[in-house]
Order: structure tokens, then C-alpha cells, then sequence
């Protein structure tokens, strides 16, 4: 019996230590939010009613520990239009102010680019703006933490402007 008492001690005396080393584990310094841009958009797969887009986006971790990325989440816009969504549940560990790549594919109906893309080329001078707005999930922190960066994207057909050349 006393052993029995000895043992039950001892397992309760190790709970606390082991709650205090698993808490250990999780950041206790709130991250930054890492900034994303888009490093590249490129067909995997086109039909007559989809496509399939490989977005890259690179992650830039301004923190001084590393980001150890559980998942990505986000939503890209065009000319204020959703034209996909996408996650990606790769791991990826973003060292600290450093940066990493992650790709993520996509499905979208080409109906939804077309037309942005038909404006684009026919207007000259046309650029279009884009988003993409986000969450990333990290193995050490509890909540998400959001993204948003946006951009223009331009017409690779437009004319050079001339306003800095010289007529001489």
C-alpha cells in the first residue's frame, strides 16, 4: 500500500512538470504576420470549362524565431473579382527573417479570366489589380494568423510609356 501511495505522489508530482514542458513548446511571443507575395502564377491544366493554375507564394517571416507553417489558406481576387481559392497543407518552416516558397494548385472556372483577360489585351493601357488575402495556421500557435497583399498586374502587350523619352 505504501508503494502504491509512493507512486501515485510521484505521478502527480510529474503532471505539472510535463503540462509546463508541452506549454514550453508553443510560442509565447505572439508572431508577426508574415508577409506573402505572389511569386508566380503559371497553367497546370487547361479545358474548355476550368483550369487548373499553380500559384507560387513566397512567405516572408519578419520575425526573429522560425514559422513553422501547419497550412495556407486564401482567397485571389482580379480586378475585385474572386477568381480562386486554394489551401495547401504542405509544412513548410519559414526561418527566422528569412522566406520560403509554397505552391499551391488551384481550380477555376475560365470563365471568370477571360473576360478580365480579353479587356486587358484589347485596352493598350489597361493594368488590372489583384489580391490575395489569407490565413496561415502554424504548429505552434493557436489561432490563425491573416495575410492580405495586393498588386497590378500588368499588360505585357501595353505600349511603353513615353513620357520619359526623349523626342531628341
Amino acid at each position: 500500500m505504501n508503494t502504491f501511495r509512493l507512486a501515485f505522489l510521484a505521478l502527480v508530482a510529474l503532471v505539472p512538470l510535463l503540462l509546463v514542458s508541452a506549454c514550453g513548446a508553443l510560442s509565447s511571443v505572439k508572431p508577426e504576420a508574415p508577409k506573402v507575395s505572389v511569386a508566380g502564377v503559371r497553367p497546370l491544366n487547361i479545358s474548355l470549362t476550368r483550369q487548373k493554375l499553380e500559384f507560387r507564394l513566397r512567405v516572408q517571416n519578419p520575425n526573429a524565431f522560425d514559422l513553422p507553417i501547419r497550412s495556407l489558406e486564401f482567397v485571389a481576387e482580379l480586378a475585385g473579382d474572386e477568381i480562386a481559392t486554394g489551401r495547401s497543407d504542405e509544412r513548410v518552416t519559414v526561418p527566422a527573417n528569412g522566406e520560403a516558397e509554397i505552391r499551391v494548385d488551384v481550380v477555376t472556372g475560365i470563365d471568370r479570366l477571360v473576360g478580365k483577360f480579353r479587356s486587358m489585351f484589347e485596352d493598350r493601357t489597361l493594368e488590372l489589380d489583384y489580391g490575395v488575402t489569407g490565413s496561415v495556421k502554424l504548429t505552434n500557435w493557436p489561432t490563425r494568423i491573416p495575410f492580405d497583399v495586393d498588386g497590378i498586374l500588368e499588360n505585357p502587350r501595353a505600349e511603353p510609356d513615353k513620357a520619359g523619352v526623349d523626342a531628341s
